[in-house]
C-alpha cells in the first residue's frame, strides 16, 4: 500500500512538474496566455511544491519506520540469543551424555585394574623375614695363655664385626681388635667356613 502510494505521488509530482516546465517555456517564448491559465499555473507550481514537500516527508518517515525495524529484528535476535543460553541444545545434551557415558568406562576400567593388582598381589608368594642368626654360645676352651675366652667356628657369610656384636648381646665384651689380637694368623677379610677363632672374654681371669 506504501509503495502504491508512493508510486502514485511520484507520478503525479512528475506530471505536475512537467506541465509546469511547458507552461514556463511558453512564457519564455512570449506567448500570451489568459489569466485563467496563469492563475491555473500558480495553482499548480504550489501543487507540485506541496507533493514535493509530501514526497520528502514520506521519505523520511520510511527511512524511521526502516531503523526501527531494522532496531526491533536486532532486539528479537539478541532475545533469542539469550532465550537460547538459558537451555542446552541437543548437541550440548548430546556431548554431555557421551562425556557421561566415557566417565562410567573409565570408572570401570578403574575398578577392573584393581582387581587385577589385588589378584596379583593374592599371587605373589610371601617371603618369610630373615631370622637373625642364633648367638652363638660360649664355649670355655682350656686356657691357651694368659688370656681365656671361647673357640667360634665361622659360619658363611661371618665377618670378625657380627661376630663380635653377637657376643656382645651374650655378654661377652669383645671388640673386633680384640679379636685380630688373640689370632695373630688369622687375615680377617678372608674369613674361611669351619675356621676356628678365638674370641678372648676379659671377663674371665
Amino acid at each position: 500500500m506504501n509503495r502504491v502510494s508512493k508510486f502514485s505521488i511520484r507520478a503525479l509530482a512528475r506530471c505536475c512538474a512537467l506541465t509546469t516546465v511547458a507552461c514556463l517555456a511558453a512564457l519564455v517564448a512570449g506567448a500570451d496566455m489568459p489569466p485563467e491559465v496563469q492563475e491555473r499555473l500558480q495553482r499548480l507550481n504550489g501543487l507540485v511544491e506541496d507533493l514535493l514537500a509530501s514526497q520528502a516527508a514520506l521519505q523520511k518517515r520510511v527511512a524511521t519506520l526502516n531503523d526501527e525495524l531494522h532496531a526491533v529484528r536486532e532486539e528479537n535476535l539478541r532475545a533469542g540469543d539469550k532465550l537460547g543460553e538459558r537451555f542446552a541444545s541437543r548437541d550440548e545434551l548430546r556431548r554431555l551424555a557421551e562425556a557421561i557415558r566415557e566417565l562410567d568406562r573409565k570408572r570401570e576400567d578403574d575398578k577392573r585394574l584393581i582387581l587385577e593388582e589385588i589378584k596379583k598381589l593374592a599371587q605373589t608368594p610371601v617371603v618369610p623375614p630373615a631370622r637373625e642368626p642364633s648367638r652363638p654360645t660360649p664355649r670355655e676352651t682350656p686356657p691357651a695363655g694368659p688370656a681365656k675366652g671361647y673357640t667360634y667356628t665361622i659360619k658363611p657369610g661371618d665377618t670378625l664385626s657380627a661376630i663380635a656384636q653377637a657376643y656382645a648381646r651374650s655378654g661377652v665384651k669383645v671388640t673386633v681388635d680384640d679379636i685380630v689380637k688373640a689370632n695373630p694368623s688369622l687375615n680377617p677379610n678372608r674369613l674361611l667356613p669351619g675356621q676356628e677363632v678365638f674370641i678372648p672374654d676379659p671377663n674371665l681371669k
